[in-house]
């Protein structure tokens, strides 16, 4: 008896032990995550400078493209943009591949990082009326985590904006919906079949369905012709669920 106690408390040893690694490694490489991020952020703000009236001041290199921006370009040719949500963790590059899959796991220097970095589907491109952006979430509250909270009217009132910067151009982007929806389920809301909406009517449809699924009415309306960007992330209310927010560029 005192053998098989012995062998489980033995074991149940070696389970913390595990378990204490396994965690201290997670936090771990998610502070090299966001110590990689502010590396990035400190280069940006090299060249970006706070304006007390417009909020930023637009230099541009010599090829049009926004100086705060050109050499993180020169560093990843696969950066298209910067998404930002003020006062909350989301404050990240955004890059783009062939595929939905590359960046999963990978950070801006294409090495193995399991928090990946924020992606523009491959459908997408700058002019597209809805650029839909993925990315994890995590945790420890980085990445998309943030998204999660707009299920709450209060956090949505005090975080209406997002800002998405292309290389080109500064943006600033009001909420229209913030809702969840279930992969394979029968009622699921395939938002991440608009990448590319080609017509008035398919535009209207995705509204449509976006507006229906909302937790709350933002009170924001918009109409074909408008730019949208769709932030998407893991929801862990169940299985295969994913958080979706919508907005429409100002």
């Amino acid at each position: 008896m005192k053998k098989r106690l012995t062998v489980i408390q033995v074991l149940l040893v070696l389970i913390f032990v595990g378990c204490c690694g396994y965690l201290g490694k997670y936090f771990y490489d998610s502070h090299k995550a966001e110590s990689g991020f502010d590396e990035l952020k400190k280069v940006v703000e090299k060249t970006e400078r706070a304006d007390a009236t417009d909020g930023y001041i637009d230099k541009r290199a010599d090829n049009g493209m926004l100086e705060c921006y050109y050499s993180l370009y020169q560093q990843n040719n696969d950066m298209v943009g910067w998404i930002k949500i003020p006062d909350t963790p989301v404050d990240y590059p955004v890059v783009k591949y062939s595929d939905n899959e590359f960046y999963l796991h990978k950070n801006f220097n294409k090495e193995y990082q399991f928090s990946g970095i924020p992606f523009l589907d491959y459908q997408s491109n700058d002019e597209s009326v809805n650029k839909i952006i993925y990315a994890h979430n995590m945790k420890n509250g980085t990445m998309f985590a943030s998204l999660a909270d707009y299920e709450d009217k209060s956090f949505y009132d005090a975080h209406k904006n997002i800002m998405y910067d292309t290389l080109y151009d500064k943006g600033e982007y009001e909420i229209v919906s913030a809702f969840t929806t279930k992969v394979g389920a029968s009622n699921e809301f395939k938002y991440y079949d608009y990448a590319d909406i080609e017509s008035e009517e398919r535009f209207n449809e995705y509204v449509t369905q976006a507006k229906s699924r909302s937790f709350y009415d933002t009170g924001v309306n918009t109409v074909y012709g408008d730019s949208l960007i769709t932030l998407s992330t893991c929801a862990y209310h169940t299985s295969n669920e994913r958080f979706v927010v919508i907005a429409r560029k100002k």
